[in-house]
């Protein structure tokens, strides 16, 4: 994924996808999806289950064949930084915090000795999500909200151009959503950061984000978060018959 200087929608972008489709075996996951992703914004990514929203974003990743066309606009060397929803690791291999990100910057062989000054940098990398002093906890030991930021810390290492997120909120508790999302807010208004991130929790969307695309299948809806106030407009995006003003906790 190249950067790509050529002019798109807007003043200013920094991630265009046009006609996008998914094809597996003879399953249409994604067909004509389009949306566009503006610089320093934070971008939600909605849906019912199965509407194709994680296909999207591997796509986006290059992990995922596909028609239409993906583009970036990017100012720097284009890094492009990645939180999954699920990280596949067996919890009860005893590698710790540290471990964990000395392996994510590979630099030279885990056996060596670790020179000081590098520790301190995996410290200052950690420090960022504010996660710096579970640097010598087991991995499998992390609470939901500690995991994601240790994945956080080594997403925006060094500080991407767009990071994507894929469910970000998943297995954490009130207390550790709300650290998390600070710490977006943050990240966004230092580094002017794009984000695209894959959520279902309309209330926080309405708090957090400055656009909104939906899709199943199609892109369903694309617009402000405001306009996601309705419950009406909640039910039918998300094929409800009832449950829309619990999706959007009181913030109707």
């Amino acid at each position: 994924m190249s950067p790509n200087s050529k002019e798109g929608p807007g003043p200013d972008w920094v991630l265009e996808v046009s006609g996008l489709g998914v094809t597996l075996g003879r399953n249409k996951i994604l067909e004509n999806v389009n949306l566009t992703v503006r610089r320093g914004h934070i971008h939600a990514l909605i849906g019912p289950n199965g509407a194709g929203k994680t296909t999207l974003m591997r796509s986006i990743l290059g992990g995922m064949p596909h028609t239409g066309t993906i583009r970036f606009k990017f100012y720097g060397d284009g890094t492009i930084g990645y939180v999954p929803q699920f990280l596949d690791f067996d919890r009860a291999v005893p590698i710790t915090v540290f471990d964990f990100i000395r392996l994510m910057l590979q630099d030279f062989p885990l056996f060596l000795s670790f020179k000081r000054g590098k520790r301190e940098m995996i410290r200052k990398i950690l420090e960022v999500t504010e996660c710096d002093h579970l640097m010598d906890r087991m991995m499998g030991g992390l609470s939901g909200g500690e995991f994601r930021r240790v994945l956080l810390a080594q997403a925006v290492h060094p500080v991407p151009e767009i990071l994507l997120l894929d469910e970000p909120a998943s297995n954490m508790d009130e207390v550790g959503t709300n650290q998390f999302e600070r710490l977006l807010l943050e990240l966004r208004k230092k580094h002017d950061l794009s984000i695209l991130m894959v959520g279902h929790d309309i209330r926080r969307i309405l708090a957090l984000c400055d656009h909104v695309t939906a899709i199943n299948r199609t892109v369903i809806f694309d617009g402000k978060p405001d306009e996601l106030r309705d419950p009406g407009k909640v039910a039918e995006l998300f094929g409800l018959t009832t449950g829309a003003d619990d999706l959007l906790g009181g913030a109707a």
